[in-house]
This record gives structure tokens, sequence and C-alpha cells, in this order.
């Protein structure tokens, strides 16, 4: 069975849009030793450029 992604509440840097989009891939972004950030990277649907985004804690790793 294929889990089905969320989509997440982000802001279009390129747009300046609040859109609810899925993220591309995910991976976590910590210092050493530390609680990391969740981030995503999106794919802009007006202009098709990359933008990262910080994703809920409890959102799946890809």
């Amino acid at each position: 069975m294929v889990a089905r992604k969320k989509t997440v509440k982000v802001k279009d840097p390129t747009t300046g849009k609040e859109l609810e989009l899925v993220p591309e891939k995910v991976w976590t972004l910590a210092p050493r030793g530390r609680k990391g950030v969740k981030i995503g990277l999106f794919k802009s649907p007006e202009t098709g450029k990359y933008f990262r985004a910080k994703v809920p804690d409890n959102y799946p790793v890809s």
C-alpha cells in the first residue's frame, strides 16, 4: 500500500501567494547533537521554480 502524501500550507517566494502543495522531497536538517527541523522541496506551480520551506515535525521523511 502506498502512503498518500499530505499537502502543506506554504508561502511561494516567487509569487508571494499562500499555497497548499505536496513536497517532492522531505529531509531533516539538524546540527550535530540537537533536534532539527524538517525541510521540504516544493515546486511553484506558476513559475516552475523550486524552493524550500519548513514542514510540520510530524510529516513523514521521504
